[in-house]
């Protein structure tokens, strides 16, 4: 599993000092690295930006995706492992959120825990999921169910069979993980965490949102931004813009 690092490109109070935090990302079903390729511009220079990549996709677009939470936490703690030698947070937008929060009890499990946890666009991890799920679907009415929830697969692909195939078999394993998705959590986390949404989504509301206030004996904050699911990317600078403000004292004290 490699990991994409980036150094923030954008000014910062210690633009010129080495790294001093790190924040490893994770994306929604289907997606892959390039969710985040605009980061590294709007984060200060001190911060490195770590994009594990997920079985299924990018250069593991070859493997079969992950179906099961627990080993795919399991492979992913491995792999970033020899990073942690610098305070760090994760993020996780919609089915990533999930994944970072299990990889935090998993790293939290381990001595290593995360100073900060970012989830975006996702249900508390207790809540049921609270539609009927599709990820057991056959391939034609599984598109057809995605596209009518979000609408979200470029034209170009959808005229391509075999990238469809391939895009199909990601989006049926992400969404076997987040409508499959258990709770295996058996403490709080002790670092803040701070939930993201989307005013237009339709998907996740703010009520579902404020159920990540369970997760934490720290700090919880809840920001809602412009744009519907994903406004990750409508409103990436002022999202980006409290993430920095989130990790300024972090980069301060590496």
């Amino acid at each position: 599993m490699a990991v994409r690092r980036y150094r923030g490109r954008a000014a910062g109070p210690h633009e010129n000092s080495g790294i001093r935090c790190r924040l490893f990302c994770f994306p929604y079903a289907g997606g892959g690295a390039a969710a985040f390729r605009q980061w590294p511009d709007g984060l200060p220079g001190d911060i490195e930006l770590c994009i594990p990549c997920l079985p299924g996709r990018d250069a593991r677009v070859d493997e079969p995706p992950a179906t099961v939470m627990a080993p795919l936490v399991e492979g992913i703690a491995e792999e970033i492992f020899p990073l942690l030698t610098l305070p760090y947070a994760l993020f996780g937008h919609s089915m990533g959120a999930f994944v970072a929060f299990d990889l935090a009890h998993k790293l939290s499990d381990s001595g290593f825990a995360p100073a900060s946890v970012f989830v975006s666009a996702q249900r508390g991890p207790r809540l049921p999921y609270p539609a009927k799920p599709i990820f057991s679907l056959p391939d034609d009415a599984f598109l057809t169910a995605i596209l009518d929830r979000y609408d979200s697969i470029p034209e170009p692909v959808l005229r391509q069979p075999e990238l469809v195939s391939v895009l199909l078999r990601t989006l049926r394993g992400d969404f076997t993980l987040v409508e499959d998705y258990h709770y295996r959590a058996r403490r709080m986390l002790s670092c803040p965490v701070t939930a993201f949404g989307g005013r237009e989504d339709r998907q996740i509301d703010r009520e579902q949102l404020a159920a990540w206030s369970c997760e934490t004996s720290g700090t919880f904050d809840l920001h809602l931004l412009p744009g519907g699911h994903f406004f990750l990317q409508d409103s990436r600078r002022p999202l980006l813009g409290i993430i920095r403000r989130q990790l300024a004292p972090l980069a301060a004290a590496g």
